[in-house]
């Protein structure tokens, strides 16, 4: 694999969790949203409130994830992100959960760079913030996620 792969552990807790004993599908949304605001936090070296003291934000505009293998309380799972793809204005983040050597779920979601002051409309990526997720990108020898959904 050519591309950096940015890792963080998750803990999974008895709140991720719905009667059945295993994450509730919503929680691994707020889960991944954490992995992508510490991703900005210590790869891009931009808080998510920086962003939007900056006048831009980086909403979700797609989500697509098969969900592969259960998690439950006590879990101790790696999450994985890298950049499927990153164009003028858009990035798609490729991601997956891992316990014990066994993907729970794969994930990519793409968010946009807006302006925040001209009413949410798409605007470049700055470069220095294009410049720092780079490494993370893929390249034409990878294949993207092979998502059900």
């Amino acid at each position: 694999m050519s591309h950096k792969i940015f890792e963080t552990p998750i803990q999974i807790r008895f709140a991720h969790c719905d009667p059945a004993g295993i994450v509730f599908h919503p929680q691994y949304f707020t889960i991944f949203n954490g992995v992508i605001e510490d991703f900005f936090r210590e790869v891009v070296n931009v808080p998510f409130m920086e962003l939007v003291r900056h006048g831009i934000g980086m909403p979700v505009v797609g989500i697509r994830c098969d969900f592969v293998h259960p998690s439950r309380p006590g879990d101790s799972c790696v999450a994985k992100l890298w950049i499927e793809r990153m164009g003028v204005s858009s990035i798609r983040f490729g991601m997956t959960l891992e316990c014990a050597d066994q993907v729970r779920l794969r994930m990519a979601e793409t968010v946009v760079c807006v302006s925040k002051q001209e009413g949410m409309s798409a605007q470049p990526i700055p470069e220095q913030l294009r410049e720092k997720m780079q490494p993370y990108v893929m390249d034409e020898t990878n294949t993207p996620l092979a998502l059900r959904a």
